[in-house]
């Protein structure tokens, strides 16, 4: 198995970047186009399905089409919009998907770090490049959002006035990896300046009320949207989607664990930043006036480090390189790991579990130089955990609070852990 399917194994949601660039595609955005034929994807719509639509429904989901495409392209065209009215800042988009945002920047000469999953990585920047050739105002870094070091290196001594933007992560991550990750945001504009923006809480409230609105409060068509949406996010990833406190409905909640975290918040109406027209996307005239009037009720979400966070990482020791040592022996595989176990390191664990073959019986996992867990470790554990025949036989020992609070919250020590 190559480090492709590997990283695929324990972050499964990076697929979701794939229609992103697919649909951008289709709105007529052309460096998309030329991104999405570099990529080698599919334009959407041509993929095929386990279960094909049946014909009768063809025509119905035919016109949902513009629907995702103005949901997400405006967002993507309104976040581009905004990136360009701060000419002086270095941006750090996470994550970035197969967007085409690095190859329109470059042509402004702007400074732009892509950071996503290393599946991403691995092909967006010889894709861009193919298409601009080489450019040092362009960088692209694998990277796990929950690993303060992974971000760090993607940065120089030489970076300045920073502006990270996040649109449509931060609804993957259980409340300790939210923690992680805004304290390591945190800890890096400290250091270099700037703020971060986001879209994820906008689009969490209003999305729905969006493609109502470009689909003209249709109920058939927005029944239909919403089932087909229900099943692609079932099947996406064994995630829990919304399940931190940046989802709470309580937006009081939400700003005082901003504030708790360190930030300021000022609120930007995104409907100042669409675009001109949606014509494009599918929209006609009454669809496009209420479209702009729901993203009158939507913000941007911009966050300043204004101070010390008072909550810290929940990792007991960051410096810890990450490390795995196992054996199989008489049907026991015995597996030591310290350092933390995330996107970046949790396929080597994986590939040794692979590696020992057939013929398993028992699993000892020794985690007492663990410093962190995040949902891809979690995930690979799962995987050992259910190649058994007799899961009694599944053991972990040497769990540190901050682990098992992790496991708790996730409600992995149900299956990790012995009473």
């Amino acid at each position: 198995m190559n480090n492709q399917e590997l990283w695929e194994i324990v972050n499964p949601v990076f697929n979701t970047a794939k229609s992103c660039v697919q649909l951008d595609a289709a709105a007529g955005d052309e460096d998309s186009k030329q991104l999405l034929g570099a990529l080698g994807f599919e334009p959407f719509g041509s993929q095929t399905t386990k279960k094909p639509v049946p014909p009768e429904m063809l025509e119905q989901v035919k016109r949902l089409f513009p629907a995702y495409m103005i949901l997400l392209e405006t967002r993507f065209q309104a976040m581009n919009r905004l990136i360009e009215s701060r000419k002086e800042r270095q941006i750090a988009d996470l994550p970035c998907g197969y967007t085409a945002r690095g190859i329109r920047l470059s042509r402004q000469g702007r400074v732009y770090c892509g950071l996503d999953l290393p599946a991403v990585i691995d092909t967006i920047g010889p894709a861009v490049a193919t298409i601009i050739g080489e450019n040092s105002n362009i960088r692209y870094y694998a990277v796990d959002a929950t690993n303060y070091d992974s971000m760090k290196k993607a940065f120089s001594d030489s970076t300045r006035n920073l502006m990270f933007t996040t649109e449509g992560l931060l609804m993957y991550f259980n409340q300790s990896e939210l923690e992680e990750v805004f304290s390591n945001i945190h800890r890096l504009l400290q250091q270099y300046g700037g703020s971060w923006v986001l879209t994820d809480r906008a689009y969490f409230l209003h999305d729905k009320d969006v493609v109502a609105a470009s689909l003209h409060h249709d109920p058939q068509l927005i029944g239909l949207y919403s089932a087909i949406t229900n099943q692609a996010a079932a099947s996406t990833a064994d995630v829990k989607f919304n399940d931190n406190v940046f989802f709470d409905p309580d937006d009081e909640k939400v700003k005082a664990f901003i504030r708790k975290m360190g930030f300021d918040l000022t609120e930007l109406c995104m409907a100042d930043y669409l675009p001109d027209q949606l014509g494009s996307l599918g929209a006609d005239q009454d669809a496009d006036d209420a479209v702009r009037s729901e993203f009158k009720k939507m913000m941007f979400w911009e966050l300043t480090a204004t101070k010390t966070a008072d909550m810290q990482s929940a990792s007991p020791d960051p410096d810890l390189p990450f490390a795995v040592e196992s054996k199989l022996e008489n049907g026991v595989f015995s597996v030591s790991i310290q350092g933390r176990m995330d996107t970046i390191t949790s396929p080597e664990l994986l590939k040794q579990f692979q590696d020992a073959g057939e013929g398993i019986e028992s699993i000892h996992v020794d985690i007492s130089r663990v410093a962190y867990v995040s949902s891809a470790g979690l995930r690979v554990l799962l995987i050992m955990y259910k190649s058994l025949a007799d899961k009694d036989n599944f053991e972990m020992t040497g769990v540190s609070e901050d682990v098992r609070e992790i496991l708790e919250t996730t409600g992995f020590d149900q299956f990790l852990l012995k009473e």
